[in-house]
């Protein structure tokens, strides 16, 4: 949230008065991508993780108006290896407790609405909704309890796949360097509503051309 609120500041204070988005333009969008989201088992109950990430995201604007632009994009991040600890999972001879390990990626897209103020500089702040889909693999409890003798339950535990609603609102920057080209860094606070519901952060930063179609 400070992070999202510094961005807001900066930008308007630089902003000019007049609201300057390109009516009738859209514009591409492509590049890298930063995650930081809570991460829970995929099953049982026990330790969630801080876990970070990154990926690439690829989307799509329209300028509605000089004031509001509509959009989507998709994300993908890549695989990343989560242990979490105090599992506790049933089986048929009762209750087992160790650390979950697993490979996690998610994927999704999100769509929604932007209100835009500025020229050269512009300010986004905006709303979006969406789905993401965690899929799990390479599942298995651990048995911690003696550390120099760590292994498995042998659970045979299979993949998985979650997904979710995803609501965020947005507040980032664009900045226009060139006719037609742009860079802008766009902060989502995520709530990931389903299962266990979350908050986590993205923050693309992508290279976006513009064409006038009107």
């Amino acid at each position: 949230m400070r992070l999202l609120a510094a961005i807001f500041a900066v930008a308007l204070a630089g902003a000019p008065a007049a609201a300057g988005a390109d009516r009738g333009a859209l514009t591409l969008e492509l590049g890298p991508s930063l995650s930081l989201l809570s991460a829970s088992p995929s099953q049982g109950a026990g330790a969630t993780t801080l876990a970070t990430g990154g990926g690439g995201t690829i989307g799509l604007r329209y300028a509605l108006s000089n004031a509001l632009e509509v959009g989507g994009f998709a994300l993908w991040e890549t695989a990343a290896d989560y242990f979490h600890s105090g599992v506790e999972l049933s089986t048929a001879t009762g209750q087992v407790r160790g650390t979950l390990a697993e490979r996690a990626q998610r994927y999704g897209a999100l769509a929604g609405v932007h209100y835009v103020r500025g020229f050269v500089w512009r300010l986004h702040l905006g709303a979006e909704l969406g789905w993401t889909r965690e899929a799990f693999t390479r599942r298995d409890l651990l048995d911690v309890s003696d550390p120099s003798n760590v292994h498995s339950f042998g659970l045979g535990l299979g993949d998985r796949t979650t997904d979710l609603l995803v609501v965020a609102p947005v507040a980032g920057v664009e900045w226009q360097f060139a006719d037609h080209w742009s860079v802008s860094v766009m902060p989502r606070l995520q709530v990931l509503v389903g299962g266990s519901s979350r908050v986590g952060l993205l923050v693309p930063v992508t290279v976006g051309y513009s064409w006038y179609v009107f």
